[in-house]
C-alpha cells in the first residue's frame, strides 16, 4: 500500500466515523423568516421538529434555513408549494394585504374589550367550519398546524398613560401593516402613523410617534419597553401563524412516517404552541414591568363598551374586502362571534388583569 492510498483510506475512515450510525431517511428543509435566536424557534418550532426526529427514531431530520434564506417571508407558502422548501413556517400577516385573505385579518375582528385566551382554538374551529375557504390560502401544500396570538396587540405609549379613551385622542400611534387594524386605531381616536416593526424603536426614540400597537413580547425582544412605559389593555387584533409541508414530499414518505408528522403536528404542536404563546406574552409582560419600569392599565367598563361600538364600522370594511375575495364573509363573521364568546374573555376577568398597575 503506497503513501497516497494510505492517506486516502485514513481520510475515508475518519469521515465514516464522523457520520451518524443511522443516517436519516429524510432530511427536510424548513423555511423560516426568523433568526436562529428567535424565541419562536428555540421554544416552540425546534421542540416540534425534535419531537418528529425522536418519534421517527432519527429517520426524519428537519433542517432549518433561517432569516429568509430560502425565500422572503411573504413567499414562504409559495416556496413550499413549488418545492424550494419541504416545510415552511411564518405568519399570514407577513404576506401583504390580500395574499392570504382568510387568515391575514381574522384576529383583527376581535372586540377591543376582550383578551384572546384561546386564539389558536378559535382559528382551528373556523377551519372546521370553512375548510375550503381556509385552505385556499395554502393551496397546493399540506397544512400541518396553525398558531394563534395569545392576548392580542395592545396600545403602548411613551410617557402619557392611556387610562381612558379620551386620553388616546390625537396621540400619534405607530401601526405596522395595513387593513382594519389601522382603521380600528383611528376609530378609537388615535392619529395613525404607518411604521414597520423594525423601524418602530427609532420612531419612538425620536418622538415621531407617541406610542405603538404592540404585543408584550416585542417590549422585551425588540427592546421597545425601553421607551414604551405604559401599555393599555385594548385588543387591537392579532396574528395567525402557519406551518405547511410540500405535498409531494409528504406523499413520498411511508405511511408510518406520515403518521408521525401528522400526530406531532395535530396533537403535540397545539399544546406546545399554546404554552409558548402564553409563557412568552405573560413572562415578557412581567419582565417589562420588573426590569423596564412598565405600567399596565385597564379601561373602565363604560370605555370598553364605547370602544367596541366605535370600531364596529371597521368590520364593514373587512366584510367588503373579504367578499371581493370571494369569501362568505357574513357567515365567517357570524361564526367568529360565536367562537369569540367561547375563546375570549373580558379584560377584567383575564389573566392579564393580575398585572394591572395598582
Amino acid at each position: 500500500m503506497n503513501k497516497l492510498t494510505s492517506l486516502l483510506l485514513g481520510a475515508t475512515l475518519i469521515l465514516a466515523s464522523a457520520l451518524p450510525a443511522n443516517a436519516a431517511d429524510y432530511v427536510l428543509s424548513l423555511n423560516l423568516a426568523i433568526a436562529p435566536m428567535h424565541n419562536r424557534w428555540t421554544t416552540a418550532i425546534k421542540p416540534w421538529a425534535d419531537e418528529i426526529t425522536k418519534r421517527s427514531e432519527g429517520r426524519i431530520v428537519i433542517e432549518p434555513y433561517f432569516a429568509q434564506a430560502l425565500s422572503k417571508q411573504a413567499e414562504v407558502v409559495e416556496s413550499v408549494r413549488t418545492g424550494v422548501a419541504d416545510i415552511g413556517e411564518a405568519t399570514f400577516t407577513g404576506g401583504g394585504l390580500g395574499r392570504y385573505p382568510f387568515h391575514e385579518q381574522i384576529l383583527n375582528l376581535v372586540r377591543p374589550s376582550l383578551c384572546a385566551v384561546e386564539a389558536d382554538d378559535l382559528v382551528r374551529s373556523l377551519h372546521e367550519s370553512f375548510p375550503k375557504e381556509a385552505m385556499q390560502d395554502v393551496e397546493g401544500t399540506r397544512l400541518l398546524f396553525v398558531e394563534g396570538h395569545t392576548m392580542g396587540m395592545l396600545i403602548g405609549t411613551r410617557d402619557k398613560a392611556v387610562k381612558s379613551l379620551e386620553d388616546l385622542k390625537g396621540m400619534k400611534i405607530g401601526v405596522s401593516g395595513g387593513g382594519i387594524r389601522v382603521e380600528r386605531a383611528r376609530a378609537l381616536g388615535a392619529t395613525v402613523v404607518g411604521v414597520t416593526m423594525p423601524d418602530m424603536y427609532m420612531a419612538l426614540e425620536k418622538g415621531v410617534i407617541d406610542g405603538a400597537v404592540v404585543d408584550c413580547e416585542v417590549l422585551v425582544s425588540r427592546k421597545l419597553g425601553d421607551i414604551i412605559k405604559n401599555v393599555t389593555l385594548v385588543n387591537m387584533g392579532g396574528s395567525v401563524f402557519y406551518c405547511v409541508m410540500n405535498q409531494d414530499t409528504y406523499d413520498s414518505m411511508p405511511e408510518d412516517l406520515q403518521k408521525i408528522i401528522d400526530d406531532v403536528s395535530r396533537e403535540y404542536a397545539p399544546k406546545l404552541f399554546k404554552d409558548f404563546w402564553n409563557d412568552m406574552q405573560y413572562n415578557s409582560l412581567a419582565l417589562w414591568q420588573k426590569e423596564q419600569g412598565g405600567k399596565l392599565h385597564m379601561l373602565s367598563d363604560a370605555d370598553y363598551a364605547k370602544a367596541d361600538a366605535l370600531v364596529e364600522p371597521t368590520y364593514n370594511d373587512w366584510l367588503e374586502f373579504s367578499k371581493d375575495k370571494g369569501l362568505p364573509a357574513d357567515a365567517i363573521l357570524a361564526r367568529f362571534r360565536e367562537l369569540e364568546a367561547r375563546d375570549m374573555t373580558p379584560w377584567a376577568k383575564s389573566r392579564a388583569a393580575e398585572y394591572v398597575t395598582k
